[in-house]
């Protein structure tokens, strides 16, 4: 053959250069619709700036998605003349695909050179080697120049040994040779975007560019490759470099596309407000809603709020993340993790709040250390300080603290080696399900209220839930649970009861996952297979405004009725307001789902009206200011909700930028106010 694939399209490019050797760059990306790579950019550049390998070498990219399987790695196969070298960056997500494609490349061509790098595989050689004999070289670390060093050694054929920051064979044996240094000018790292590495289509096609302005992490969380296994300082990319790079990516990128600022620590460095500046102006003279999205600085400051506040007023961001992962000040010592403080975590919510800047906040369950009462008040103190969790499982990744022999013997701690999602299982990975402080059975629960607490309080019945914590001091983790009962044994829909159940049981047993009867009830609405009982939940809790009040009504009843047993009080004039505020934020699922914009209506009385607004349920501006009777108002998606698929909205909502009472339009009369 004389042509290879073009990115992610099946569309062949030109053909490879006559007495050019063929590299082939490779990537399965776990990202839907994303034809762009950093890592092999990167790579591409550094290497094709170098006269000798761009004479002799024809470097070809290929980002393909995970989701293809096989028919993924024998359509590239098929593509491919014989490669003199094919490389691939390796992540927990894409390893068994990587390797495998390394496997069948190195069957159907014993003389060409596989190359692997990537932060699962770094400094992991005898594990690595021991997986994949096939494999020849394993770069370590920072792979731009040991890459183009590399290929330099394997064109001339020579010596490997002399070659530093790599694990080859040689004899029969693998040899580990010294450690490169860290690359301290970034200036040697050549721009995949400023050089002829990426087409404007290859832009234009890919709905996320994952982008760098530094690297390095100075924090040493022990759950973390990033800062906890390189303690590295902050190394800078060239600010004018920056600018000139965003200006050809905000032009070509298509509206709503994903700028994925990958730093460790965006907002940690003072220049990093004049990058969001030129981001905002960038945006507005080229036209483009472009969604940015970052790690945001761990210990978030004044400039953190700033920049948020910058990028949310010009429509570029959706929620702010503030990473505490943990509440409990023993487990965050054992993970070197120096946390907000919980006063100060309150204050930023209430600045962002003031600013109508929406923010999350990640937690993750399993970390040693956290027993399941701690993680319930870490959960507890995000809901009641209006804020709202993203609850992740805690992952065993390499070349981490907690990855070590002697720290998992200390904290007793046990994996599984199962899908990190238990309804996708190509992202299988390394789960944490016990230890000394938590037993399987508990982390099994533990996993399981997140699903509950996401759909319960969250989307269905976030308004109600805040008045009945408020007015009777029961916790919001203790009402998320017992709707999640209500759902398993009370439900009078018999998937959403299957559906719940089927929750419960895969997180006991990943194989029990029921994907027939999941996909029974979400039907032609996925679009995205992640979170797929959330979605099925949702998608059958929404699927008519009769369904939805039944099931939200009948929860109330169980709610309050158990409540009253208990011998607590509950005002259920103010309950049932707030849930006429619930109810009417449906339309917003319903809009995604049937692509119809329908009016809804609500009425509060005024106080559980003004504990909304308070406590950030919905707008600030919605803060009427005025005292007693009623609050009565109208509510509607905006337009563009109907070209929004449910299973897309619905996954947003899972990972904290979905807000559907902030996603709306409100219209209160007397006076008449209309806000987004």
């Amino acid at each position: 053959m004389d042509t290879t694939h073009a990115i992610g399209t099946g569309e062949p490019s030109a053909p490879r250069s006559p007495g050019k050797k063929s590299v082939q760059l490779v990537e399965f990306t776990a990202m839907h619709g994303v034809r762009y790579s950093v890592t092999l950019g990167y790579l591409k550049a550094t290497a094709i700036a170098d006269p000798e390998l761009d004479a002799a070498c024809d470097f070809r990219i290929s980002v393909r998605e995970q989701s293809g399987g096989a028919r993924a790695v024998r359509e590239l196969l098929d593509s491919w003349d014989e490669p003199f070298a094919v490389a691939l960056t390796v992540f927990f997500w894409n390893r068994a695909q990587s390797l495998e494609l390394a496997r069948q490349v190195k069957q159907r061509w014993p003389n060409c050179r596989v190359v692997v790098g990537g932060n699962d595989v770094s400094h992991q050689q005898e594990a690595l080697f021991s997986e994949a004999p096939w494999v020849d070289v394993l770069v370590h670390g920072e792979g731009e120049l040991r890459f183009r060093d590399l290929m330099r050694r394997l064109l001339a054929d020579g010596d490997l040994a002399a070659l530093p920051g790599i694990s080859h064979w040689a004899d029969g044996a693998v040899v580990t040779n010294p450690d490169a240094d860290r690359i301290t000018d970034l200036d040697q790292v050549v721009s995949p975007i400023l050089t002829p590495v990426y087409s404007d289509e290859e832009i234009t096609g890919s709905s996320m560019i994952v982008y760098e302005t530094n690297r390095g992490c100075p924090y040493k969380c022990a759950f973390c490759y990033w800062g906890g296994a390189t303690n590295s300082k902050v190394r800078q990319f060239d600010l004018e470099r920056i600018f000139a790079e965003l200006d050809r990516l905000i032009r070509l990128m298509p509206t709503d596309a994903t700028l994925f600022i990958a730093d460790a620590n965006f907002g940690i460095l003072a220049r990093d407000r004049q990058i969001a500046e030129r981001i905002v102006d960038l945006s507005r003279r080229y036209d483009k809603r472009l969604i940015i999205s970052t790690n945001w600085a761990k210990n978030s400051n004044e400039r953190i709020v700033e920049i948020a506040s910058m990028l949310h007023t010009a429509d570029l961001t959706g929620a702010i993340t503030l990473s505490a992962q943990s509440f409990d000040t023993e487990v965050l010592k054992i993970a070197n993790r120096a946390n907000i403080r919980t006063d100060h975590y309150r204050r930023l919510l209430s600045r962002f709040r003031e600013l109508d800047v929406p923010t999350y906040t990640d937690l993750i369950w399993g970390l040693p250390g956290e027993t399941y009462d701690s993680y319930m008040n870490g959960v507890e103190e995000v809901l009641t300080a209006g804020g709202s969790p993203v609850i992740y499982p805690l992952l065993l990744l390499n070349n981490t603290d907690y990855s070590r022999e002697s720290f998992q013997d200390e904290h007793q701690v046990k994996t599984r080696w199962m899908p990190c999602d238990v309804t996708n299982p190509e992202l299988v990975a390394d789960v944490v399900v016990a230890h000394d402080a938590m037993t399987a059975e508990e982390w099994a629960r533990g996993m399981e209220f997140r699903v509950a607490m996401t759909l319960f309080q969250k989307v269905l019945m976030r308004c109600a839930l805040r008045v009945l914590h408020a007015t009777t001091g029961v916790r919001m983790v203790e009402l998320c649970r017992r709707l999640w009962s209500f759902l398993l044994d009370d439900c009078a829909d018999p998937f959403l009861r299957a559906v719940a159940r089927n929750v419960a049981a895969t997180y006991q047993e990943p194989t029990a996952v029921d994907m027939a009867l999941l996909r029974t009830v979400i039907g032609d609405q996925i679009v995205v297979p992640e979170e797929m009982h959330f979605q099925a939940l949702l998608c059958r809790a929404v699927t008519t405004e009769r369904a939805t009040g039944d099931l939200l009504r009948a929860a109330v009843d169980r709610l309050c009725a158990g409540l009253a047993d208990s011998g607590v009080e509950v005002d259920r004039v103010l309950v049932d307001g707030a849930l006429t505020v619930d109810l009417a934020a449906s339309t917003i699922l319903r809009a995604s789902m049937r692509k119809e914009l329908v009016e809804a209506e609500f009425a509060v009385p005024r106080r559980g009206w003004d504990l909304l607004v308070s406590s950030g349920d919905v707008p600030s501006s919605l803060d009427t200011g005025g005292q007693g009777g009623t609050v009565r108002g109208t509510v509607w998606a905006p337009p563009r909700w109907v070209h929004y698929p449910i299973s897309v909205y619905a996954l947003s909502i899972w990972h904290g930028t979905g807000r559907p009472l902030h996603d709306l339009l409100f219209a209160l009369p007397d006076p008449l106010r209309v806000t987004a």
